[in-house]
């Protein structure tokens, strides 16, 4: 039985100079992302910290909260027909990037800059175009659907459907 979602999730944005840092995540949600997780009753500062141990082994310090934003993103969870959003920025953390967990939710990782992340966010515009969905907010099942379900996407993703919003709001993209 699949766990039940709490419609809570919670990004972490690390930065290394001018570089963030990037997981390509090896099941569902197939693509690149910012490390992240459901809140599962956990406020975002908590789930940041213990997200971003979990999937990549740093510890964050001190966490601040850059962003909130609802987006109808489902998951594979019960119930996981929408998200709320939160990222957190890790202003201070420690250690070497792990992504030999046990939980093992990554299959590499990337300091990506802006160039790079331009890129990325390119390649998920280039799939919703590939299956004539325009990418806004309110076809995100649509995409999410799409993306796990493509083997060419599974093998060369682009970014994460979700991110793709969180980015824009963030002036990532």
């Amino acid at each position: 039985m699949a766990k039940k979602c709490d419609n809570t999730s919670t990004g972490i944005l690390v930065r290394n100079g001018t570089k963030i840092l990037l997981i390509e995540r090896k099941q569902y949600n197939f693509g690149f992302a910012l490390p992240a997780g459901h809140g599962d009753g956990d406020s975002p500062l908590v789930c940041a910290k213990k997200e971003l141990g979990e999937e990549v082994g740093l510890t964050m310090l001190k966490g601040e909260i850059v962003l909130s934003m609802a987006l109808p993103n489902p998951c594979n969870r019960e119930g996981g027909t929408h998200h709320d959003w939160s990222v957190v920025e890790a202003v201070k953390w420690e250690g070497d990037v792990n992504i030999h967990q046990p939980d093992d939710e990554a299959k590499s990782y990337l300091w990506a800059d802006e160039r790079m992340i331009s890129d990325i966010a390119k390649r998920l515009e280039d799939f919703a175009s590939l299956i004539g969905t325009g990418l806004v907010p309110e076809n995100l099942p649509q995409i999410v659907k799409a993306t796990n379900e493509n083997p060419a996407w599974k093998q060369s993703p682009g970014l994460e459907p979700p991110m793709y919003f969180l980015f824009k709001a963030l002036k990532l993209i």
